[in-house]
């Protein structure tokens, strides 16, 4: 069941990743960057789950705080430029 979800994440991944290949807008892919990088911590937390490893649990923390940083970081630059 856990390798299904994460199967699943990945072809979200990819359809998310088109978004941010093609999007029309920057906020588009600003989006589709931010959805990948919030599956792919909840893959890193599945992947902690089936092979019991509390290793990949502190990774998607550590990832998931980045992420946040990342998000907030790319917002401020869009809104100096005015591009909201």
């Amino acid at each position: 069941m856990i390798i299904a979800a994460i199967i699943a994440l990945l072809l979200f991944s990819l359809v998310c990743l088109v978004r941010v290949i093609i999007g029309p807008a920057l906020l588009d892919r600003v989006a589709g960057a931010d959805a990948i990088g919030i599956m792919l911590t909840v893959i890193l937390v599945l992947l902690g789950q089936l092979f019991q490893r509390s290793i990949f649990l502190d990774i998607a923390m550590v990832y998931a705080l980045l992420l946040f940083v990342d998000f907030l970081i790319i917002v401020k630059f869009i809104d100096h430029q005015g591009g909201l």
